[in-house]
């Protein structure tokens, strides 16, 4: 076997092993089914499919508060309208800001800053499939109220997906070099 076929070979079969490892993390995450809390919380990017799950937990009276993650640039602000439109109302039950850094670990002290603020016990945090194991992993590390984690069950693209891979992956290596919150 030539030197180009080894080297071929062996990155194949890295590359397969980091696929299938993904698989339980990414593709297959434990998720929850919604439940009572008190409250649901879109985590960036709050897209119209995250918003339309999240509103409709609160109309059949699954959550009393709405907080979402909600960036203030506003190219980004264009892009989610059903998040601005939330954000934008006079309603009290709706707790919308940029968290700090606005990142997954910012989103998780914010809600435990929140959560302490308000003496809530229990959240749903929506996110996307791919999304969903690093998100428990920082918002178990931040905060020990009861969460239960929902799939926006947003369809992606392949090459979505191939990005959610790689950046998970190496999100996940960020994740296991910081400590705490």
């Amino acid at each position: 076997m030539g030197r180009k076929l080894k080297v071929a070979t062996a990155v194949a079969v890295v590359a397969g092993a980091i696929a299938l490892a993904g698989v339980p993390l990414y593709v297959m995450p434990a998720r929850d089914e919604p439940r009572a809390v008190d409250a649901v919380y879109v985590i960036g990017p709050p897209t119209d499919t995250r918003m339309e799950l999240a509103q409709s937990l609160v109309a059949e009276g699954m959550a009393s508060t709405l907080v979402v993650s909600l960036s203030e640039e506003p190219e980004d602000r264009a892009r989610y309208p059903l998040a601005v439109a939330a954000c934008e109302s006079a309603d009290p039950a709706v707790v919308c800001a940029m968290p700090e850094p606005f990142t997954t670990r910012g989103e998780a002290r914010w809600l435990r800053d929140l959560a302490d603020s308000h003496a809530w016990e229990s959240a749903a945090v929506i996110t996307v499939t791919p999304h969903i194991t690093r998100t428990r992993v920082i918002m178990e590390r931040c905060w020990d109220g009861d969460v239960a984690y929902l799939d926006s069950g947003e369809r992606l693209a392949p090459h979505y997906w191939a990005y959610h891979y790689a950046y998970q992956s190496g999100a996940f290596l960020k994740v296991a070099l910081e400590d705490g919150c």
